[in-house]
């Protein structure tokens, strides 16, 4: 790529031809999406400054951000962040990059009208990654006690970063744990957690800009893809109060699965929500009654 003497447009179109025939799929979208980062403005707003000149420094920026894209890296890695619950927050190789779906968790915990009626509540993020759901859950229900684990030390610290820079951080109690080790009996109103569920044989079989740059731990969910999901609902029975909830992000063919493993548990009134694209997407299952809330 010799950009040196490319306006905006320019710059665009050289990189979305060269993304699509490198087989990256929305070339045009993610190239105007990096330009649009590299200019510190909307990516619309490219268009009414499709004339403007490339100075040095953007060309090497420019140069630099199509290599990764080229290489199939995630575009929100190669900007450095991406937007959840309409916040931004940092994205790289340390955590799964956050995904509508799990906004989706976020809404139906936030949504489940008993648990909003519980004062203080103490909800737990189980595998954290970049902090997206336990910051959000900071933020949009900030008399809670949120807590945010991680089994790995450089997901943690990509969510302190996103956490500070909402200012929650020392609102969130940081664990680094393996699930829900080290939480006392009673101890929690609520767990949410979007845990791997991809079955280990099909890890293989994912896009390349998924199988080569997402972190392999976020993605495998073991043989059936159920290996984390079965030892937390099987703990968290010893660890909630009652009333108490589960919210989980499963596959959309584990909807049956995740249910049979809830009823044994002990969870009651269970749900299998779909999410905006009619998928079976989020489990919720409750602890205890509700009575007198």
């Amino acid at each position: 790529m010799k950009p040196e003497t490319w306006t905006v447009s320019e710059a665009v179109r050289h990189l979305s031809v060269a993304l699509r025939e490198a087989g990256v799929a929305e070339p045009a979208t993610k190239a105007e999406w990096a330009i649009a980062h590299m200019l510190g403005c909307g990516r619309l707003e490219t268009r009414v400054r499709r004339d403007q000149p490339l100075n040095a420094r953007q060309r090497k920026q420019w140069v630099r951000a199509g290599e990764r894209l080229l290489a199939h890296e995630p575009l929100q890695y190669v900007l450095g962040e991406t937007e959840f619950y309409g916040r931004l927050f940092a994205a790289d190789a340390r955590a799964l990059i956050p995904r509508p779906e799990t906004e989706e968790l976020v809404a139906r915990t936030l949504k489940e009208e008993a648990l909003r009626r519980i004062p203080r509540p103490r909800i737990a993020d189980i595998g954290t990654g970049s902090g997206c759901v336990a910051v959000t859950l900071a933020l949009e229900r900030p008399d809670a006690i949120v807590f945010a684990t991680d089994r790995f030390t450089p997901a943690l610290a990509l969510a302190r970063k996103n956490a500070r820079r909402y200012g929650v951080e020392g609102r969130i109690v940081w664990r680094k744990t393996d699930l829900l080790d080290g939480f006392s009996q009673a101890s929690l109103e609520a767990i949410v957690a979007n845990l791997p569920y991809i079955p280990s044989r099909d890890i293989a079989k994912l896009e390349r800009q998924i199988r080569d740059y997402e972190p392999r731990p976020a993605l495998d969910g073991g043989p059936d893809g159920l290996a984390l999901i079965r030892r937390l609902v099987a703990q968290a029975p010893q660890v909630l109060t009652r009333p108490a909830w589960v919210f989980l992000e499963i596959a959309e063919d584990q909807g049956t699965a995740v249910q049979a493993l809830l009823e044994k548990a002990g969870f009651h009134a269970i749900e299998i929500a779909r999410d905006l694209g009619g998928h079976p997407r989020i489990a919720i299952g409750r602890f205890g009654d509700v009575v007198g809330l």
